[in-house]
């Protein structure tokens, strides 16, 4: 066997598709990996703070309000480009250097959208322990203990725009201690609960009211700043006809310098901002001499330039020169490195010049980016060369080149920039390609675009590679039949010697026969796979055969096996692992976090959960997904964090959405049913699950998955039509469904179901079948720890679990029970849901059954409770049944017993 495994084989084993940003030159595009950490790539043009092009004017109000700002936890610099922005954050951090703050600046980019690229600078920035290995948990637990005050500047913030990158700054916030302060700017309004923050008084805003200048401030640069002898109404004019927007007002300085008709000028200034700003530029190009017109309008085809590149690409030698004039000129240009090598101009005047260029020379660009691709690839940089040739439209040339470095890109794990590349260049021209093609359709499945990636395979003949992405597509799109019956297919057509691409179908066929309910052939095939190996990839397959495996123990109920499994795993992995999340990490680590949750360790399970970055899910399941957000959803909730569940389930459907899966959909909705339903919001409940089941056709009654297993419509369905007292059509609808679920060996939905079973008989009178039922229900939940699958049903089942316990908790031996289960689930239900107050709600006892219970409790009878009560026998008798049927008691013996159970006797 060869070496170096194939493409298909070395692309499964990169774990997410981000890791260049969409900013950064192309000119040292392919030298970046030099200014790296061990762990992720860190860039250190990502630390440096812009320069100012002119000397900047002190903004000593806003300062003021920035140190006011005491109680911030967030300061928000919002406006549109060109209103100061990084001016401001530039002087904050000159202020707070000079009363010794700690800062540290961060230029954020669109690849920042993966919070553990975000995650690994902070942490090269913070010189947090360990390496820049993106750790988020780790990141955040640093920030929080630091007590010296310290101040985090984020620009260029509208960059983030993914709920994982959002949700990541979000917990940030929250880590933050009282010494700390994040600061933002951004053109847009970010979505990271600022009302909360502001409610809290812990926000401080700054938006585009305040950036302009004021008359005074416009005095201030224009005389001293610029040095222009302008007179009041003059700069009364300027102020109004720019409203204080500084880049306009910068642009009307270059254009006054040599000016004699200055009055005149000013007086002729008029129209929106914008228009001002590109009429202000063109008066400024057209003030200069043709040399340097020419050179301002053909370099702006460049994000950077060097003189050796601006030489070749306009056919002179005298580009230094001219880029030492622009600067001195202060004509929008400004270095990018600190041997002033690189340059770029300011994005506002380069997105002019550009335009300029296509107006006065149209089709020029496209000659000139051949130019440069030309001499990118004279210096040996061919991945800068192919952004050139792509943005001449030069298709053919791009796809060519790109072919070639497609092992290097591989290799590196940049596919980020591989799917930006393989996306602009048409299908026609890829479809040359194969290798090109099988690269497209896996950074697209990397990023969840699971219908966009299957319309690239769909669009190619079978083959070995393509139907093995087209496997794993299939169960990815909860489409597991179909799945099936690919999988079954391709899987004869490979060897298991072959063990990385021989595991690429056998762990989605694995997972879709336990889905089926074909168990053991799904453990055969678990078995063949892992008694391979190939490059490394052994701990990748044993890892996922063991989260199918555990997956399967749950289904059937096996809770206490599922978790020795994966803790065996997890010892296993713990002095070997050399990548966190790869050999399969995250699905076991997911698997356990559920299983924890199951055991009530909420805290162990939420630490768990949020340890995982989010980029890690860049190729998980729907399983994986919906379990990912909807544990520390209500594990949120649980502890009173209400904005914290509604975030999580949002996200979650903004996943759903995005990926086209109807049951990730569907469970963000079911989450909402079950919420709204417990806590007696009956109509939003059923609103709530007529959404569900809009996108509930995967659901049926045969098929295990184990995130959804005691989650679905119908189980949805139940639930509510018991809180609405319909008892008996529950009743009628749970029997026939426990029967299937135990036919198929799904012990765990079972469970759920004779929960809810319980719960509608009691409801409907029944109370000996509702206890018996119980028994049962106990009898697989004592000795697994299904410690959660209780307490979820809130304070209908604690209240049958009391009555339960009143009866039946000194025979628990005898009827094959766990004493220590029952104890620990009733001490857990008075500590989450308080027992007494929960309880008297419930059982709706009057103050007058109260007071009977209380008499009774003191060893009066009938006759004597209605003396002093003053009532007849009669209406004690009636009392007396009453309480009884609330309760659920049989005998008076069981009323006391239960009444002090609920802590309604002292």
């Amino acid at each position: 066997m060869s070496n170096r495994p194939d493409l298909l084989a070395r692309l499964s084993l990169i774990p997410t598709v981000a890791e260049i940003p969409d900013h950064q030159g192309w000119s040292d595009l392919a030298e970046n990996a030099d200014a790296s950490l061990p762990g992720l790539p860190i860039h250190p043009a990502k630390f440096s703070v812009p320069r100012a092009v002119t000397s900047p004017l002190p903004r000593q109000a806003l300062l003021q309000r920035l140190d006011d700002a005491d109680a911030a936890r967030l300061i928000l610099v919002s406006a549109s480009a060109g209103f100061g922005k990084t001016t401001l954050l530039r002087l904050y951090r000159e202020r707070c250097l000079s009363r010794g703050r700690h800062v540290l600046w961060l230029n954020l980019d669109p690849a920042d959208n993966q919070p553990r690229r975000l995650a690994a600078h902070l942490q090269a920035s913070l010189q947090a322990p360990g390496q820049a290995s993106g750790d988020e948990s780790a990141v955040l637990n640093h920030l929080s203990s630091l007590d010296e005050p310290f101040s985090i500047l984020l620009d260029d913030f509208e960059s983030l725009d993914t709920p994982a990158a959002l949700g990541f700054v979000l917990r940030l916030l929250e880590a933050l201690p009282a010494c700390g302060t994040l600061v933002i700017a951004s053109r847009t309004i970010p979505d990271i609960s600022l009302g909360r923050l502001r409610a809290q008084g812990q926000v401080l805003e700054i938006g585009t009211a305040a950036l302009r200048f004021t008359p005074e401030e416009t005095a201030t640069y224009l005389r001293e700043t610029c040095g222009l002898e302008l007179d009041d109404s003059e700069i009364a004019c300027l102020q109004h006809s720019t409203e204080g927007w500084i880049t306009a007002l910068y642009l009307a300085t270059l254009s006054l310098q040599g000016r004699r008709d200055r009055a005149s000028f000013i007086r002729s200034l008029s129209g929106s901002s914008m228009e001002l700003a590109d009429y202000l530029a063109e008066d400024i190009l057209a003030s200069q001499s043709e040399e340097r017109r020419n050179f301002l309008l053909q370099t702006s085809i460049l994000n950077d330039f060097c003189a050796p590149l601006c030489d070749e690409l306009l056919g002179r030698r005298n580009s230094q020169g001219l880029i030492e004039q622009l600067e001195r000129a202060n004509l929008f240009i400004q270095p990018t490195d600190p041997q002033r090598h690189w340059y770029r101009y300011h994005r506002l005047f380069r997105e002019f010049l550009s335009h300029a260029l296509e107006r006065q020379l149209p089709g020029q660009a496209e000659h000139l980016h051949r130019r440069a691709a030309q001499w990118y690839l004279k210096t040996e940089r061919p991945l800068a060369a192919i952004e050139q040739h792509l943005q001449a439209t030069d298709w053919a040339a791009g796809a060519e080149l790109l072919d070639r470095q497609l092992d290097t890109l591989v290799d590196a794990g940049r596919l980020r920039l591989l799917l930006r590349w393989l996306e602009r260049i048409p299908a026609n021209v890829l479809d040359a390609y194969p290798r090109l093609v099988l690269s497209h359709a896996w950074t697209l499945l990397l990023d969840r675009r699971y219908q966009d990636a299957m319309r690239v395979v769909e669009r190619h003949p079978a083959g070995l590679e393509i139907d093995s992405i087209r496997c794993l597509l299939l169960a990815l799109t909860d489409q597991p039949e179909a799945a099936l019956a690919v999988g079954l297919t391709q899987i004869e057509r490979l060897s298991p010697q072959d063990a990385l691409q021989y595991g690429m179908v056998a762990t989605p066929l694995a997972y879709c026969l336990v889905h089926a309910g074909r168990y053991e052939e799904a453990r055969r095939l678990l078995t063949l796979m892992v008694h391979q190996d190939s490059q490394g990839g052994m701990a990748l397959l044993a890892g996922i055969a063991t989260y199918i495996e555990s997956m399967l123990e749950l289904i059937q109920g096996h809770l206490r096996d599922a978790s020795a499994r994966l803790e065996a795993a997890r010892q296993v992995q713990a002095p070997s692992q050399s990548s966190r999340w790869g050999a399969g990490k995250l699905a076991l680590d997911i698997m356990r976090a559920l299983v924890l949750y199951e055991s009530d360790e909420l805290v162990a399970a939420g630490r768990l959960l949020a340890d995982i970055p989010s980029d890690a899910l860049d190729i998980a399941g729907a399983d994986a997904l919906i379990t990912r957000l909807v544990l520390p959803a209500r594990i949120a909730l649980q502890q009173g964090n209400r904005d914290a569940w509604l975030h999580h389930l949002a996200e979650l459907e903004q996943l759903g959405r995005r990926s086209g899966s109807i049951r990730i959909l569907c469970a963000a909705w079911l989450e909402r049913t079950r919420v709204a339903t417990l806590e007696n919001r009956l109509d939003i409940a059923a609103q709530a699950l007529h959404a569900a089941e809009l996108s509930g056709g995967w659901e049926r009654q045969e098929l295990a998955s184990y995130s959804c297993d005691i989650d679905t419509p119908f189980i949805a369905r139940q639930r509510l039509q018991i809180a609405r007292g319909q008892h008996r059509e529950a009743v009628a609808a749970l029997r026939p469904a426990i029967e299937v679920a135990l036919r198929h060996q799904h012990h765990r939905r079972a469970l759920k179901l004779r929960l809810l079973l319980a719960l509608a008989q009691a409801g409907s009178g029944r109370q000996k079948d509702a206890l018996n039922t119980l028994t049962t229900a106990l009898q697989l939940a004592s000795h697994e720890g299904f410690l959660r699958t209780f307490l979820d049903e809130g304070a209908a089942l604690e209240t049958l679990m009391r009555r339960w316990a009143v009866s039946f908790q000194a025979l628990c031996s005898g009827l094959d029970i766990s004493p220590s289960f029952i104890a620990d689930l009733l001490h857990r239900y008075e500590t989450q849901y308080g027992t007494e107050t929960a309880g008297k709600a419930d059982l709706q006892l009057t103050t007058r059954e109260i007071d009977v219970i209380r008499l009774l409790a003191a060893g009066n009878r009938n006759r004597a409770i209605a003396e002093q009560m003053c009532l007849s026998e009669h209406t004690v008798k009636s009392h007396l049944r009453n309480i009884s049927v609330k309760l659920g008691a049989n005998n008076r013996t069981e009323v006391l017993a239960i009444a002090r159970a609920y802590g309604l006797l002292d």
